[in-house]
């Protein structure tokens, strides 16, 4: 007769697969383990301590990190955890650069509504720091000047100097040009002087912040005045944002 019931070998080689499978998803038994988690404290001893409750030391190659980050922990075999740094998630990393260049020229007339550059745009994350450099080459009438601005997603913070000549500066009686604008904008269109007929730049350099919300860092101009003649932003202009956190 035959019987329903398993052989003593047949459970035995159960209990041995189970065994085998359990050593599979166990570290303890593996000796050492890798897999991703997700940053709920940050320490001041160099350690962080995941949402499910590991504390893993942190290589000195991770540095700045918040709470949010997904990483990567490892495990040996003595139970020590590491984290070697935080996993792509967004559209860029720490030190990263984002930059844009003109590929044309792009000429305006009789507007003072400052829309955005066809080419100077770049992508960032959100709740990330960026150093915004740039050189901005611009051709305008004497009696419009121009207006230059960042747009950025929701939220950001803008701290950043135009380095231009002054919108009461042109080209004085002697030749020479007049006062360089140093201030600090926080986001607002600036107006900037000309020195007539002849190309002259802009050079933001400062910090842009942003929150929540990731989208797109973009120039913005017009004219300071509104005039019949061009206003032109030349090609090869160019603006670099390096994400610093």
């Amino acid at each position: 007769m035959s019987s329903s019931s398993a052989s003593p070998a047949d459970l035995a080689d159960a209990i041995r697969q189970q065994a085998v499978q359990a050593g599979a998803d166990s570290p303890q038994v593996r000796g050492s383990d890798w897999r991703q988690a997700t940053v709920a404290t940050v320490n001041a001893d160099g350690t962080v301590i995941t949402s499910d409750g590991i504390t893993a030391r942190r290589l000195e190659s991770y540095q700045a990190p918040v709470i949010g980050d997904r990483v990567i922990v490892s495990l040996n075999s003595s139970g020590n955890w590491i984290t070697a740094g935080r996993l792509v998630t967004a559209t860029d990393v720490l030190g990263q650069i984002l930059f844009a260049r003109k590929t044309a020229d792009t000429a305006r007339t009789s507007t003072t509504t400052s829309t955005d550059d066809p080419h100077l745009s770049v992508p960032v994350s959100a709740s990330a720091t960026y150093a915004v450099d740039g050189l901005i080459v611009y051709n305008t009438p004497t009696a419009a000047d121009f207006k230059f601005q960042f747009a950025a997603p929701s939220g950001a913070t803008q701290l950043w100097s135009p380095w231009a000549i002054s919108d009461d500066s042109d080209v004085n009686a002697g030749g020479t040009v007049g006062r360089i604008r140093t201030g600090t904008s926080t986001g607002a269109a600036t107006q900037l002087g000309v020195l007539a007929t002849v190309n002259v730049t802009c050079r933001p350099v400062g910090l842009i912040r942003t929150s929540a919300t990731a989208g797109n860092v973009v120039v913005q101009w017009a004219q300071g005045t509104s005039n019949a003649s061009a206003t032109t932003v030349i090609t090869d202009s160019w603006i670099k944002l390096q994400r610093v956190a």
